[in-house]
């Protein structure tokens, strides 16, 4: 009985393990292919998803503002139309974290407008020729711009997932793909292309959610038939080093991995399941291409650990109990020991070097003496620095622009003694008169009132010649508040009305009442509008007439000042805003003028612009922030 009972036992735990472990896979892998398959719909949602988003920003307003100005609009409208394509794509940042960047490029190649993970890229300060817009890079040999510009109107190029190079480091982005579609002209002309880069690690998250460590494991793996150095590459791995070894150098695939008869249904099979030869794990695969070629696209790969899915079958000994249990406090008790001596003191670093780079004032309190202490006394002692030289800065750029006011008030006091020597001479005069019939005994009371009335008006008029020239020399700090543009045109007429008389210039002004208000600091615009009228009169030794208009464009106000002379030549016109760069003879120019005026009108939130024809005079353009009635 024993001996049939112990063999019939084992035979019955056999058959029973046996049907149990069928049950159990046909389930997991029931289970799987289901997963595979809904996780890839994600995928093609996700990609869906980033397709309509390009062709939503291609749509917006501000695009199609952008192509009517291409198809005929004014050349000095630029920096409004790429502003508002820069302020429309970091609304679209924000409202899809999925885009990494978005690009928005000429027929050329030339990148206009870049806004990259919610920072617009500065385009250089000024284009290569007269006649180009300035731009922030060119990308006209990449592929993705070449194989985008042959499309049609409507039609998407999807690029490889690949990672980025970050400009300036040493390192490579997190994974992302392309996303571009031609731009078109009203009258059919190519007017270049719109780009967005979307993250790849938005796919790497919806893949890692699938099937967590313990269970198994799941990848992205790249079909690229086409293009053998891409072929079998792992796209997306738990294990990061994996990833994308045709760029990193570690020059692993999934051949190297698994087993070619697993490999090769992956590379030719749009979906299957099968098990690995040596573990037993169960692996299904679902190919899905974003480039609508079979030859071409992505496998994602869920991998189900073979001990997972029989877990229920394992008789669980009371010592693997105590192993684990021993093993898992080890762990907790060794991730708390380097959280709390490592991780968390070089977080504290990386949490504290975030908020130096918005507050310069803030420092990393960090109390360890060892080797990450001695790299946040360093960080500190570094925005010390750093903070120093700003505020030294600061103060060198203001002691400039005082200076250069200074030089602008001893240039005008030239003529001061003539303009003062007319009041003072009558004031001598009624006095002498008024002296002189009092010692005559002839004194006529009425005419003494109007003596005296005289001389008060005349000390009057000295006090207000006075009194304009030391307020526009006085060192004022920045004020900004709501300014009458006329107002501020007119008193800086006044500063330099002796030396237009003298010199026989007219100034052709027309101040309109209805113009809105500024927002500036009055003095130092008033500063910026005399620099920029002796220049003009120096444009004219032989007298002529300095041109003067103001006028209303959206957010800002346009004050155009043009005079008359010579002009300024092509090669100049670069660096007329350059510190110290002057054409005037010695000792009649600082050089400093225009670029003061300059760092005056940036830091009010305003432009400057000079255009010169050859031949027809120069031309300096202000626009000023509106402020409100």
């Amino acid at each position: 009985m024993i001996g049939l009972a112990i063999p019939s036992l084992l035979i019955f735990t056999v058959l029973t393990l046996t049907a149990t472990a069928n049950i159990l896979r046909a389930n997991s892998t029931r289970q799987i292919e289901e997963l595979a398959e809904h996780s890839v719909q994600s995928l093609q949602q996700l990609v869906r998803r980033s397709k309509t988003t390009l062709m939503t920003i291609a749509a917006t307003q501000n695009v199609r503002d952008y192509l009517s100005w291409r198809s005929g609009g004014e050349v000095t409208a630029w920096p409004q139309v790429l502003s508002r394509l820069e302020e429309s794509f970091l609304d679209f940042q924000q409202l899809d974290p999925s885009i990494q960047a978005i690009r928005l490029l000429d027929e050329e190649g030339n990148v206009l407008v870049k806004v990259r993970e919610g920072v617009v890229i500065p385009r250089r300060e000024t284009p290569p020729s007269e006649q180009s817009l300035p731009l922030v890079e060119s990308l006209k040999n990449r592929d993705f711009f070449q194989g985008t510009m042959v499309l049609q109107q409507g039609e998407i190029w999807t690029s490889n997932m690949e990672r980025g190079k970050v400009e300036g480091e040493e390192y490579w982005c997190p994974a992302m793909v392309r996303f571009s579609t031609p731009l078109f002209l009203e009258d059919g002309r190519r007017a270049g292309a719109l780009i967005i880069n979307v993250w790849g690690e938005t796919a790497g998250r919806l893949i890692n959610q699938l099937i967590s460590p313990e269970e198994g494991a799941a990848f992205l793996v790249e079909r690229n038939l086409n293009q053998p150095s891409r072929n079998g590459i792992y796209l997306f791995h738990q294990d990061r080093t994996c990833e994308f070894g045709n760029q990193t150098g570690s020059e692993i695939t999934a051949f190297q991995q698994f087993p070619d008869e697993l490999t090769s249904a992956w590379m030719s099979q749009p979906q299957g399941v099968s098990f690995h030869p040596d573990t037993g794990d169960i692996l299904a695969h679902r190919f899905y291409s974003p480039y609508n070629d079979s030859r071409h696209g992505w496998v994602l790969v869920i991998n189900a650990s073979r001990d997972f899915f029989l877990a229920p079958l394992a008789n669980l000994k009371q010592h693997i109990l105590v192993s684990t249990f021993a093993v898992l406090l080890f762990t907790v008790l060794a991730a708390g020991f380097f959280a709390r001596t490592l991780t968390r003191p070089l977080q504290a670093v990386i949490d504290g070097t975030h908020r130096l780079s918005k507050d310069l004032g803030y420092r990393i309190r960090i109390g360890s003496r060892d080797e990450v202490g001695f790299l946040a006394d360093e960080i500190n002692r570094m925005a010390d620095t750093l903070q120093s030289n700003l505020e030294e800065q600061a103060r060198v750029e203001q002691q400039i622009c005082h200076t250069e006011k200074l030089a602008s008030v001893g240039e005008m006091a030239a003529g001061l003694a003539h303009e003062l020597n007319t009041p003072l001479g009558n004031i001598q005069a009624l006095a002498s008169l008024a002296g002189k019939e009092l010692d005559g005994g002839k004194l006529d009371t009425a005419a003494l009132r109007q003596d005296l009335a005289d001389i008060t008006d005349q000390t009057g008029k000295c006090s207000r010649i006075l009194s304009g020239l030391l307020s526009f020399a006085r060192k004022q700090h920045p004020n900004l508040a709501l300014q009458d543009i006329n107002t501020l045109i007119e008193e800086a007429l006044r500063l330099v009305r002796i030396r237009q008389e003298k010199e026989d210039i007219r100034i052709d002004f027309s101040p309109d009442p209805a113009l809105p208000y500024v927002r500036v600091d009055g003095h130092q615009i008033q500063q910026v509008f005399v620099n920029l009228l002796l220049n003009a009169f120096d444009a004219m030794p032989d007298g002529g007439t300095v041109h003067i208009t103001c006028t209303d464009e959206e957010q800002r106000i346009a004050v155009r000042i043009r005079d008359e002379g010579d002009g300024i030549p092509a090669e100049n016109l670069r660096k007329i805003f350059d510190p110290f760069f002057t054409t005037k003879e010695a000792g009649k120019g600082t050089g400093l003028g225009l670029s003061v005026s300059y760092g005056i009108v940036q830091s009010q939130g305003g432009t400057i612009e000079v255009e010169s024809p050859p031949g027809q005079g120069a031309t300096f353009t202000l626009r000023l922030p509106k402020g409100v009635y």
